[in-house]
C-alpha cells in the first residue's frame, strides 16, 4: 500500500514539475525540515582537508563536505527516504556556487546488510551512472570508491546535454565528485 501511495505521490510531483512549478523530489521525507539557503560559496576548496579525521558514516561525509567548502554547514538538511533506494540514511542540501543553485544529496549504504533494492540501485549506478525509481526519469548519481556512499549532484548552470567543460561550475562539480569518490577509500 505504501508503494502505491508513494507512486501516486511521485506521479503528482512529476506533473507539478512538468508544468514549471517547484521541484520536490521523490525521496523527500521530512516535511518540517528546511533546506539550506547559503550565500554564494565560491571559496576555493582546501586540498589540505583530509578525510582521515572524519567518521566513516554519513555524518562524517557531511562534516568532510563542510570542511571542503562544498556545504556551508550540516544544519538545514532535509532527511530523505533512503529506503526508496535501499540506503541506510540520506540527507539533501541546497547550496550555491558562482551564483548557481546546487542540490547535493548524500546517502549511506550498509554494505554488510544489503537488500535487493540497494543491489539494483548500486548496480545501475555502476553500469550506467544513473538509476530510476517509481518509473521516474533516470537520475545521474555517483558511488564512492568504497561503495558505502551515493551522491546526487545537481547544478542548474551545467547543461546536461552539452556541458561547458571549461566553466567554473563544471570544474567545481568534477572536484566535488573526485573528493566524494575518494572519501574513506
Amino acid at each position: 500500500m505504501k508503494r502505491i501511495l508513494t507512486a501516486i505521490l511521485c506521479a503528482g510531483i512529476l506533473a507539478v514539475t512538468a508544468v514549471g512549478c517547484s521541484y520536490n523530489d521523490a525521496l523527500y521525507k521530512d516535511g518540517n525540515s528546511s533546506s539550506q539557503t547559503s550565500e554564494d560559496s565560491t571559496q576555493p576548496t582546501t586540498s589540505s582537508v583530509k578525510d582521515d579525521k572524519y567518521g566513516n558514516d554519513l555524518d562524517g561525509l557531511v562534516d568532510y563536505f563542510v570542511a571542503k567548502g562544498y556545504l556551508e554547514s550540516k544544519d538545514g538538511s532535509i532527511k530523505m527516504d533512503a529506503s526508496a533506494i535501499g540506503a541506510k540514511e540520506g540527507k539533501k542540501f541546497a547550496a550555491k556556487y558562482a551564483g548557481s543553485n546546487i542540490i547535493i544529496e548524500l546517502y549511506s549504504y550498509d554494505t554488510k546488510k544489503t537488500n535487493s533494492t540497494a543491489d539494483e540501485i548500486v548496480k545501475s549506478v555502476k553500469d550506467n551512472g544513473t538509476f530510476s525509481i517509481y518509473g521516474l526519469p533516470d537520475v545521474t548519481a555517483y558511488l564512492s570508491d568504497n561503495g558505502n556512499y551515493l551522491m546526487i549532484y545537481t547544478d542548474t548552470a551545467i547543461d546536461k546535454t552539452n556541458p561547458d567543460k571549461n566553466s567554473d561550475n563544471y570544474k567545481h562539480r568534477e572536484q566535488v565528485i573526485k573528493d566524494f569518490k575518494a572519501f574513506k577509500k
